[in-house]
This record gives C-alpha cells, sequence and structure tokens, in this order.
C-alpha cells in the first residue's frame, strides 16, 4: 500500500504592515480619521501585505476628543502589535498634559525605534518635538502653533504653509485638514519604497501614483470648498488676525507646556 498523499501546504499568509495610530484624551478627531480612511482603504496588495489600522493609547479605556465624541483604542501600550507607520495626531484641550505625559513619549520613542516611517500631523508634531523624535530633521505643524515648534531648538522649522513636510523617514503635516494630504502622501511614499520585485523606479513610481489615486477616488476625495485660501499664506489680514487671536490663549498653554518640560 502507498502511504496517502499529504494534503497541499496552506500558504503563508503575507506579512502586516500596521498603521498605529497613538490617542489620548483630547485629540483630534480629523486627525485621525484622515488616515484611518485612507489607509483603511488599502488593501496592501501592491506591497504584498496584509494592512492594519490599529489605534493604541494608554489603556483601551474610552477617550474623549477634542470635541464631544469619545473613542475606544484597540490596543494599549502594552500589547500593541509592532507599528510600521507611527501616526501622531494633533490635539484641543489636554494636548498641554500630553506634552508632559512621561508614559505617552516613552511609548512614541519605543515604537519610533522600529517604525519604518514617523509621522505627525497637526500639533501631532509637538509631541513628536517633545518625545525627541524631529530633532535634527525639518519639521512642520498647524500654522497657529509654529512658534512653539520652533522651541524645541533641534527641530528645523521650515517656512510656508506646506500641508506636509518630508525629511528621511520623518513626515509631518499642516493643521488638521492636512491629515488626509498627509495620508495619501505616505501612501505613495510606501508603495513606491515597499513594492515587491525587480521593477525600475519608474515603474515603482507609477504604481504608487496608480494606487494612491485609486484610494484618492475610494474616497471621493476632489476638495472644492466654497472659499479659496486657508492658511495665512493665501488669506487676507483681516480674515487672518481674528483667527490668530483667538488661538492666542491656547498657544501661550502649549508653549508654557513645552518650556516646562524636564
Amino acid at each position: 500500500m502507498t502511504a496517502a498523499a499529504k494534503p497541499p501546504a496552506k500558504p503563508k499568509p503575507p506579512p502586516v504592515f500596521t498603521v498605529g495610530i497613538v490617542l489620548y484624551p483630547g485629540f483630534d478627531i480629523l486627525d485621525v480619521a484622515g488616515p484611518h480612511e485612507v489607509f483603511g482603504f488599502f488593501d496592501g496588495a501592491a506591497i504584498g501585505r496584509t494592512v492594519k489600522v490599529a489605534t493604541v493609547a494608554q489603556t483601551k479605556a474610552a477617550l474623549p476628543t477634542s470635541g464631544v465624541l469619545r473613542v475606544l483604542p484597540e490596543y494599549d501600550f502594552g500589547d500593541c502589535p509592532p507599528i510600521d507607520l507611527l501616526f501622531v495626531p494633533g490635539g484641543g484641550d489636554g494636548l498641554d498634559k500630553a506634552i508632559g505625559d512621561k508614559a505617552l513619549l516613552a511609548f512614541l520613542r519605543k515604537a519610533a525605534k522600529h517604525a519604518r516611517y514617523v509621522a505627525g500631523v497637526c500639533t501631532g508634531g509637538l509631541l513628536l518635538g517633545a518625545a525627541g523624535l524631529l530633532d535634527g530633521y525639518e519639521a512642520t505643524t498647524h500654522w497657529g502653533f509654529i512658534d512653539c515648534l520652533k522651541l524645541f531648538p533641534k527641530v528645523k522649522v521650515v517656512n510656508g504653509c506646506p500641508r506636509w513636510v518630508r525629511d528621511r523617514n520623518r513626515i509631518t503635516g499642516g493643521g488638521i485638514s492636512s491629515s488626509i494630504d498627509e495620508s495619501l502622501f505616505l501612501l505613495d511614499t510606501l508603495v513606491a519604497d515597499l513594492a515587491p520585485g525587480k521593477a525600475s523606479d519608474k515603474d515603482r513610481a507609477a504604481l504608487a501614483e496608480l494606487t494612491t489615486r485609486q484610494v484618492q477616488l475610494s474616497i471621493q476625495y476632489n476638495p472644492q470648498p466654497p472659499f479659496s485660501g486657508g492658511d495665512p499664506c493665501s488669506v487676507d489680514y483681516a480674515v487672518f488676525e481674528p483667527v490668530n487671536a483667538s488661538m492666542a490663549g491656547f498657544r501661550e498653554i502649549v508653549s508654557k507646556a513645552i518650556l516646562a518640560r524636564p
């Protein structure tokens, strides 16, 4: 008698690429929703991996956002899987406490050691700065808090009003709505970097653009606001000054939190 034929081995599942979005009390919901939507529509086929979007915080208890919503993190600092793309959102009330939160900053440093990309949007750049993760890098933040970012002497704050800035594997974005633009840029970047095979740089760039355009179409991102402008580089002083003045109090609170760090 012949031995029974062994069943064919099951193919190994593709490795996981984890986008880790770090939450803290008072984070801005659009800063989180932008990357969550963009990477939620990316199946990972272009890089030969399964993509997981994970939210992580110090505990799994529901967290208040900068508005009235509350969010349940999927992981805590102890059970979070390895993060490939570390993404830090900005925040409103509570940002000053986050800047001095030793456990949060320690987690960011630990996660960044193994992450291929380290990103922050809006005032999330200030948290990266507080963790020392932007030392020696060019970076930006929400236009109203550029002076706060300049309080970190080793950070090279760029001029102008960019939607995002990339310096090596550090990517930072402007205020709030920049989260979508920056996330699409991140998607284009990682596909160009990680697409498997021996394709030329030109072919990889073409694949990255196609993939990103398809995701952009999936979320129907073709912004057409009722008015032009939206940053200090594109509006009249009459629009700028009242908004800038309204941020002065919070800007002072955040500045004091940065300067109070040990």
